[in-house]
Order: structure tokens, then C-alpha cells, then sequence
């Protein structure tokens, strides 16, 4: 059992200054660029575009909204031009105030200061960050997923075609609304797998998994507390996907292991993952379609089970087993804001909240836990992030003990 410290810091959610005739507001949540962009996007204008940011005054004025923490702004690597480019559309020529990162397939620009005047700084565009959106009363609200930009060079989508629906898997990660958004604007939803009940449509639905989890539409409805399909064209679930057990904040990626039949896994909703979109011809696009419920209202006090993803089943005579981590994909984990002993434990700052979580993980034998501490922390504020919602938390690594029962 490892022994974590939760601090959780409910903080202004932004701050906001005007430059240029825009409002650039800084948002402390943490997503990956990509996320980033579709959060900016549906609630202001896009990530922020700093092109026309040159004067003086206008550079001065953008360092309040600077810390030592880098935050994504709109400029990114476009593999397509294989140079940089802003989401907004603008033509980028290097800034005056700031040397230029290297950047490359990938990567996607920060903002940080370590001065008065504020530096670009360039990171992995999957690396979970705050970020910086703009609001310009001159553009209209984009649509949060046009366009895809190109990150990295992406293959053609593998298709099947079974029956009247077609089925393609995209590479591109991404959280599983995000792909939702994605599938109901370009095809139908995320892949709906209750017709495919007879072997035929089970192997050829093989050909275009893989051993990543690949979202679907199955997902675990928090207003109904039950699976259920994006698509709502029903709840049915076949036989063959041996469905494991699902709690509030989990989806369902799919996967196959060696030459085993593809299987459904539960895997935090919030996760990037590549996805598979189905197209019915009967039915067309969705994006107009009300979204699923994934969490209920938080609250900073909460008990919270998560279920492990299973080990790959025995098909015939073989077995499999997952070699990464699984029993650690999912910590069950009980967050309490009066903490059951106060020993090893950091005083709290002023006027912040603060807890104890204590969360199980199997480890392999002979395994340092210290050294798995970065991993173990990376997890829990995956399931965090679900659980508590927009709330800002800090978590720090207190220690652990062994359970020997």
C-alpha cells in the first residue's frame, strides 16, 4: 500500500489580460495541446495566437499571464508545412522578444517566463500542461475539431467494411470525448460493436486492431450507473468482448494480444488513446448529437473504486499476459480531507485544502516502489483528474508501506 500526500488548491481558474484588441485568459487545468485546443476553442476563441504581440506594452502586458510553468499557446510543428504554424490560421514569423525553441514532429510551443519578458519554450504536444486561450469578438466560435492538425505523420486510417457499416481506426491519441467529437463530425460515432455478434464480423474486425486500446463507443454512463453505447442505437453487448467490470470516469478501449480475438478494456476516459470511428450510411453525421455524461458533479471527498484492466485470457491451449503494468492502470483509492494520522505527513499551507490518499498497487517482486514513485503519481492524477473534475490539487509523494497480508 502506498502512503500519498493530496493537496488539493482551489485557485482562481485563470487569469486574464487584453493586448491587440483580444483577451488572452490562462487556464491552469492540464491537458495536452491537443486538449488544450478543444477546451480554447469551445469556450473562447483558440489557443492563444501571440503573432501580432510585438509592442512593448503589449509584451509587458503578456508577462503577468507568464510563471515558471510552461503553458501551451497555439503554435505548434504542422508536419504538413513541416514548419511552424498557429491553430488560429496566422502565418508565423519568428517574435522579436523571444528565442526560437528547436521544434520538430511532435512538439507544440509553451509560454514561460524565468524574467520579465516572457520566452517560448517547446514540449512534447501529449505532455499535460495549463495553457493559454485568446478571445477575438472579430472571429466566430471554430469548431472544436476542425481541423485535426497534423502533430506527427499519420498513416492511412485502417478500414473494414462489415455489412453496410464501415469501420476505421485512427492513430492520432486522444481523449475519448475528444475522439467522440471526432467521429460524429467526420463519420457516424465511435465504433458501435452490438451488430457484430457472429465470428465473421469478429475477425474482420481483427484486422484493424492492434495491442494499444483503441477507443469505442462503450462507455460507463454516470447519470444511469451502466454501460452503455455513444451511438444510442441500444445496450447490447456481445458475448465475445468479455466485457470487464466498469466504474464512473472509465471507457472502453479495444485490443487484441497475439493472435487472440479483439477484447474490450476499461481504461480512464481522460487517457489518450487512438480511437475507431464507424460509419452508417442510414444515419449519417452526429455532431449535433447531446454528449455522454463520463462523471457526476465532484465533490473533494470521495471513495473511489476503480477496477484493474484483467490479464489477457487463455484462447485454446495458449495464455497471455499483459507485460505492462495492468494491476496498476486503475488504483483503487480513498480520498479524505481529515487524513487518519497525521505522522510523515507535510503541514498544510494556509488556506488550502488538504488530505491524505492512500492508494494499492501490485508491484513486482523486488521492485523499489521509490523508483516507480513518478509512474504511481502520473496514474492517480489520471483518475484524479476524472474524479475531481475543473478542481486545481497538487499531489506530493509522502511514501509508502508494504501490505503483507
Amino acid at each position: 500500500m502506498l502512503a500519498l500526500g493530496l493537496q488539493a488548491c482551489l485557485c482562481l481558474a485563470a487569469l486574464q489580460l487584453a493586448s491587440s484588441g483580444k483577451t488572452f485568459q490562462r487556464v491552469e487545468e492540464e491537458r495536452s495541446w491537443l486538449g488544450a485546443l478543444q477546451y480554447c476553442r469551445q469556450h473562447h476563441t483558440d489557443l492563444a495566437d501571440l503573432q501580432s504581440v510585438n509592442s512593448p506594452s503589449a509584451i509587458s502586458s503578456l508577462y503577468f499571464l507568464t510563471r515558471s510553468t510552461e503553458a501551451w499557446i497555439g503554435l505548434f510543428f504542422d508536419v504538413r508545412i513541416h514548419g511552424l504554424g498557429w491553430s488560429s490560421g496566422s502565418v508565423f514569423t519568428t517574435p522579436k522578444w523571444s528565442v526560437l525553441p528547436v521544434f520538430k514532429e511532435g512538439i507544440c510551443a509553451t509560454l514561460y517566463s524565468v524574467t520579465v519578458v516572457p520566452s517560448l519554450g517547446a514540449a512534447s504536444c501529449t505532455a499535460q500542461k495549463p495553457f493559454i486561450c485568446y478571445d477575438d469578438p472579430a472571429e466566430v466560435h471554430r469548431d472544436p475539431m476542425e481541423p485535426i492538425f497534423s502533430l506527427t505523420p499519420s498513416p492511412e486510417p485502417a478500414e473494414v467494411q462489415i455489412g453496410r457499416l464501415t469501420f476505421r481506426r485512427f492513430d492520432h491519441r486522444m481523449t475519448w470525448m475528444a475522439a467522440l467529437g471526432y467521429c460524429r463530425s467526420h463519420h457516424t460515432d465511435l465504433a458501435d460493436l452490438q451488430t457484430l455478434t457472429d465470428q465473421g464480423g469478429k475477425e474482420a474486425l481483427k484486422s484493424i486492431t492492434s495491442e494499444t486500446e483503441a477507443w469505442i463507443g462503450l462507455y460507463f454512463d454516470a447519470a444511469s450507473r451502466s454501460l452503455s453505447w455513444s451511438s444510442g442505437l441500444g445496450a447490447s453487448i456481445p458475448t465475445w468482448l468479455q466485457v470487464p467490470k466498469f466504474g464512473v470516469g472509465l471507457c472502453a478501449g479495444l485490443r487484441t494480444y497475439v493472435n487472440y480475438s479483439p477484447r474490450v478494456y476499461s481504461v480512464v476516459c481522460s487517457s489518450l488513446q487512438p480511437f475507431i470511428c464507424f460509419y452508417d450510411p442510414s444515419i449519417g453525421h452526429r455532431q449535433s448529437e447531446a454528449l455522454p455524461l463520463l462523471v457526476n458533479t465532484p465533490s473533494l471527498e470521495v471513495t473511489t473504486g476503480m477496477t484493474p484492466q484483467p490479464a489477457v485470457p487463455s484462447e485454446g491451449t495458449g495464455t497471455g499476459v499483459r507485460e505492462t503494468a495492468t494491476a496498476t492502470q486503475a488504483p483503487h483509492m480513498s480520498v479524505s480531507n481529515h487524513p487518519e494520522s497525521e505522522e510523515h505527513t507535510p503541514a498544510p499551507e494556509s488556506g488550502k485544502l488538504f488530505g491524505i490518499l492512500k492508494a494499492d498497487f501490485i508491484v513486482p517482486a523486488l521492485t523499489d516502489p521509490e523508483e516507480m514513485k513518478d509512474q504511481f503519481l502520473s496514474e492517480i492524477q489520471e483518475v484524479l483528474k476524472v474524479t475531481l473534475g475543473h478542481e486545481q490539487f497538487r499531489l506530493k509523494w509522502v511514501g509508502f508501506e508494504v501490505n503483507k497480508k
